[in-house]
């Protein structure tokens, strides 16, 4: 009898089965994420399987299933471990369940802007991370995508720290995230994000935070009133395969299937995200949610680096790192 760990093991070499003719079976690729069709990173999934197609001249098909169809992020992250889908897209912050080096990329106010997260993500430290994970998981970056901040929405204001007092907040199932929700006085509540709509509408939750692209394609304008330009995190989106299902594949599949998730679909992530802070905040405003301006000082020194080296001292000589990079020198 197969243990199921060989029957999946079965199932991913499936493709690889010699036909009749000596011609080899088309190798299909599971693809799964939990965004609703229209957000940026599930277009840009789009245009990564298209360029998989082509560089491989259709030997390798990237199959999509978004929406959660396969399960939330945690269960694609532990099924590409099992076969149950090979690739996932999604916020690295959920990788903190498989690494600890990935607690780096859900840390709040650690990256400034999109120039930085650039010189981070696409850098040598990148690089280094994206060794440690692999180390640490088995799980292979493929790439970093460039995601819009993250802002809070509320359906109270929220002005300062003293407002998130007991207000209960989604947030990925992350450390990080709900150490760092704690810390600013919140009450986290970790939630798959396909439940987040109807528990903002039920009361179950009285906010949640995401990127601007994401609040508004997700239609929480319907849902809470408030907008709060917290901005505070970049954290990347990953293309992530396991490392051991990547290098089953032949030399030059394994090529395109990187070099597809560095190329127009990582460019069209920014692009779109570059331009769409401006048009999303504008829908979002015009779908009469009340935009709010905080001082961020009183919040980014909650959970700065003293914070950092006291709750995750595993990273915090990275996260000095990332913050130093380039930073305006000292005078």
């Amino acid at each position: 009898m197969f243990s199921l760990k060989a029957a999946f093991a079965a199932a991913a070499l499936a493709s690889s089965i010699m036909l009749p003719g000596g011609a080899f079976a088309q190798t299909v690729l599971k693809l799964g994420h939990v965004w609703p069709a229209a957000e940026i990173h599930a277009r840009a999934a789009e245009r990564f399987a298209a360029d998989v197609a082509q560089a491989t001249n259709g030997a390798v098909k990237v199959e999509i299933y978004g929406g959660s169809t396969l399960g939330s992020d945690r269960e694609l992250v532990e099924g590409m471990r099992f076969g149950s889908n090979d690739i996932w897209v999604g916020g690295a912050g959920v990788l903190t369940a498989a690494s600890d080096t990935a607690k780096i990329f859900a840390m709040p106010f650690m990256i400034r802007d999109a120039a930085h997260f650039g010189q981070v993500f696409n850098g040598p430290i990148g690089q280094e991370v994206t060794e440690a994970v692999r180390k640490e998981s088995g799980l292979q970056i493929l790439a970093y995508w460039l995601r819009g901040p993250r802002w809070l929405t509320t359906k109270a204001p929220v002005r300062s720290p003293a407002d998130l007092s007991g207000l209960k907040i989604r947030v990925p199932d992350s450390p990080v995230s709900v150490a760092s929700w704690k810390a600013l006085g919140a009450a986290p509540t970790p939630m798959n994000f396909g439940e987040v709509f109807s528990a903002l509408q039920q009361g179950v939750i009285d906010g949640q935070e995401n990127p601007l692209s994401l609040i508004e394609s997700s239609k929480f304008s319907e849902v809470v009133k408030y907008l709060v330009r917290t901005e505070h995190s970049y954290e990347p989106i990953v293309i992530v395969m396991s490392a051991s299902r990547l290098n089953r594949l032949p030399e030059a599949q394994r090529k395109a299937v990187q070099a597809s998730a560095t190329g127009a679909a990582q460019a069209f992530a920014a692009e779109e995200v570059a331009k769409g802070e401006t048009a999303f905040l504008r829908m979002l405003q015009e779908q009469r949610m009340t935009l709010i301006e905080p001082d961020k000082a009183p919040f980014r020194a909650k959970v700065g680096p003293a914070f950092v080296k006291a709750s995750f001292p595993s990273i915090a000589a990275l996260y000095e790192k990332v913050v130093a990079v380039g930073a305006p020198a000292a005078r």
